[in-house]
């Protein structure tokens, strides 16, 4: 039987943590979120893993989907991996859900906390030099647990991060429509195509050469920071009032939203953009594990 992991990546945290462990397993196919869940059903598989970023203190909302389209072996070893910057909110809990109305039990969860990379408000935080290497420590330790199959309650939100999140969050995710009005594209956009292939949402096509936001983006920032020529830019206009209009709540963020042309950039230090424009890959290649 199979082995898959599936990861929503936009700067490259989660698929890196899904090579991790898919080393320690061992002949384990790693598979972006990006691609028709139709074509890589897990119905066949022994071992199902998931891993993603925390957005909105939940799972974003293309890894989401993705899951509820899949099919899943129901007696299969499941685990997620979730990744938040800080606050991890009901990401795996809401994985759990999912799960539960297929009839399948989550048997892993952990969380692995990452550099923020949310490019367009703010620098990577806290530093890539440190926060790598923690990163890369815990999760070898969760590629052993997952390769011993071991059992772990996924985390769960407290009652007061779920009332945060109702008030602090919500706003946001009324917004998120809008989210990619205020990409602009500069003048040293060389039609590459490469913001195109990297994003896992299918959000970007080409029109006369040039990006063109198709207005169900995630904000991973994976166009961002693959752009060779650092052509995309964000920057609310005039005409993009109503994202600080349509919600009847405060969205003070939106307030310092725009990309500095100096800003600091972050993917992660393992992954390159041609990593990212990948949708599968047997990880690692011809190598087996003995249980």
């Amino acid at each position: 039987m199979g082995r898959r992991i599936y990861y929503f990546t936009g700067t490259g945290n989660s698929m890196r943590a899904a090579r991790v462990i898919a080393e320690r397993i061992g002949n384990t196919e790693i598979v972006s979120m990006k691609a028709d869940p139709s074509d890589y059903s897990a119905k066949d598989c022994e071992i199902v893993g998931f891993v993603y970023p925390v957005y909105h203190w939940t799972m974003p909302a293309p890894a989401e989907s993705f899951v509820e389209k899949l099919d899943i072996n129901p007696k299969a070893y499941v685990f997620v991996v979730a990744m938040p910057s800080f606050v991890c909110g009901i990401a795996c809990e809401k994985l759990a859900e999912i799960l539960d109305r297929k009839g399948i039990k989550l048997q892993y969860g952990n969380i692995v906390n990452s550099v923020a990379n949310y490019a367009i408000v703010y620098p990577p935080f806290p530093s890539p030099w440190l926060m790598v290497p923690k990163t890369e420590k815990k999760l070898k330790k969760i590629a052993e647990d997952i390769f011993c199959r071991k059992t772990r309650p996924y985390p769960r939100a407290s009652k007061m991060i779920k009332r945060k999140r109702d008030r602090v969050m919500t706003p946001y995710l009324e917004l998120q429509k809008y989210a990619d009005n205020p990409f602009t594209i500069s003048k040293d956009c060389i039609s590459c195509g490469l913001c195109s292939r990297v994003c896992p949402c299918h959000n970007i096509v080409l029109e006369g050469g040039k990006p063109s936001f198709q207005h169900h983006c995630a904000n991973c920032m994976a166009c961002v920071v693959s752009c060779p020529k650092r052509a995309i830019g964000y920057e609310i206009r005039g005409e993009d009032r109503k994202l600080l209009d349509s919600s009847d709540y405060k969205t003070p963020l939106v307030e310092i939203m725009g990309l500095p042309a100096k800003r600091k950039l972050y993917r992660n230090p393992y992954i390159t953009v041609n990593d990212l424009t990948k949708e599968r890959e047997l990880w690692p290649k011809e190598v087996k594990h003995e249980k």
